[in-house]
């Protein structure tokens, strides 16, 4: 009896190791499981999460992740801030196109196209009026048919409300007399005269409104004939866009000149 049990216990099982083993490799297929699973990455996904990034740094989109165990792909919300902003210039500047058409086919219509030229650029519209339409030469006060003209002007332009800029010009013929001893005072008259006739006869209120006088210092033409002469003698009525008004507002002492040249046109 003692013997069958010595040799009982002296048997060892050699096989045991197989269940740690097999435990062993189960984990490690469970590791390299996981490992896999979290390399396969979402090429939507993936770009997604880089355009939220880009948020962060300015390019203005942002990242909607679906809820989790969505298979939705995420989407990108543009900032519809910029492209509002280029609507509204794209908008404004098709306003512009619309009267520089009526201001030229009615420049035309009065056989005054030669003398009323119009221009639409990014800061506005720019029209420009040479030699006597309004003003006679050396002479400040509207002319009696030029009255008519503005008229028709200032109700073309009454579709647009932006700032408005007048400006006179000279030729660089000098002259000296008791209203004006120079061609600034000239020039700066004018504007001031033609600003008074808005505010009086149209009702355009005077915060719109600026008036300049440049005398013979911004030709746009040599002044060695007649014919060029006639050209640099001109006023230029300006409507500001959004965001040349913006610009001209910031340039120092610009609020404080425009009440000046304001006042003096309504006084």
């Amino acid at each position: 009896m003692s013997r069958k049990k010595q040799k009982h216990e002296g048997h060892v099982n050699l096989e045991r190791w197989l269940v740690s083993y097999a435990d062993f490799m189960t984990l490690l297929f469970i590791v390299f499981l996981v490992l896999f699973s979290m390399s396969a990455v979402d090429a939507s996904k993936f770009q997604a999460l880089k355009d939220s990034f880009s948020t962060i740094t300015g390019s203005g989109a942002s990242l909607v992740m679906p809820a989790p165990g969505s298979t939705q792909t995420p989407t990108v919300n543009v900032n519809t801030g910029k492209t509002k902003k280029k609507n509204e210039v794209a908008a404004e500047q098709e306003k512009f196109e619309e009267v520089k058409e009526k201001v030229q086919q009615y420049a035309k219509a009065k056989g005054i196209d030669k003398d009323v030229k119009v221009k639409v650029d990014q800061n506005g519209i720019k029209m420009t009026f040479t030699g006597t339409v309004l003003f006679e030469n050396g002479k400040a006060d509207l002319q009696p048919e030029a009255v008519g003209i503005i008229k028709d002007v200032f109700t073309i332009l009454g579709t647009v409300d932006n700032p408005i800029r007048i400006e006179g010009h000279t030729d660089n013929v000098p002259i000296h007399t008791p209203q004006f001893p120079s061609n600034w005072e000239l020039s700066t008259m004018r504007a001031s005269n033609l600003v008074r006739y808005s505010i009086e006869q149209f009702k355009v209120s005077p915060q719109r409104l600026s008036a300049a006088g440049y005398g013979e210092f911004h030709p746009v033409a040599p002044n060695d004939s007649a014919e060029n002469r006639a050209k640099n003698r001109r006023v230029e009525i300006m409507v500001l866009s959004t965001a040349a008004a913006k610009a001209d507002a910031q340039k120092p002492g610009s609020s404080e000149l425009k009440e000046d040249l304001q006042k003096q046109a309504m006084q």
